[in-house]
């Protein structure tokens, strides 16, 4: 391996030191809280760190084939500790700003979606519901008319007058026995 190999390694390190410790940051940021608990946590951070590593041997890979030497684990110490004394203060504003942007154009978003697809729908179901039960009362009411329309000479041939204040007369009688009067 040249001395040229070996920079361009060390400071590719570096660079991959620096970009573990922003996403380190980035990571303790945006855990969620309830997988703040143990368990969650522990295996949310197994997964984060095996994917550190897949990143750090994937630039190692490219850089010079995989071969790992103790000054690649310094340089990326040194990257990280550069990171957190530097450009950490700075990163971490630009990343409370990222994300109230990300979720102010996510608020957006649900605002939009309720406004142009879910009120319609609401409005167009409560007008179809309201249709629906005018309709339902306009065919009551007209089988109802002609109920009574067809049922008229029936009534009158049985005598209708008199049979509706022979059963009222029974039924005055019939609550007056039952309530001892």
């Amino acid at each position: 391996m040249t001395l040229d190999v070996q920079f361009q390694t060390f400071f590719a390190m570096m660079m991959t030191g620096a970009v573990i410790a922003a996403q380190l940051d980035v990571y303790h940021r945006c855990l969620p809280r309830k997988a703040r608990i143990k368990w969650p946590q522990a295996f949310l951070d197994l997964f984060f760190w095996v994917v550190q590593a897949i990143l750090v041997f994937y630039v190692l890979f490219q850089m010079n084939h995989g071969d790992l030497r103790i000054y690649v684990f310094l340089s990326i110490l040194l990257g990280f500790f550069i990171y957190w004394q530097t450009v950490r203060p700075l990163f971490l504003r630009v990343l409370e700003v990222l994300i109230r942007i990300v979720e102010a154009i996510y608020s957006m978003i649900l605002k939009v979606i309720y406004l142009f697809l879910w009120t319609p729908v609401v409005w167009l179901y409560k007008g179809i519901k309201q249709l629906l039960i005018i309709v339902y009362r306009s065919i009551r009411w007209l089988l109802h008319q002609l109920g009574l329309w067809l049922c008229r000479p029936l009534y009158l041939v049985v005598g209708g007058p008199r049979v509706v204040a022979w059963l009222t007369a029974w039924g005055k009688r019939l609550r007056n026995w039952f309530s001892g009067r």
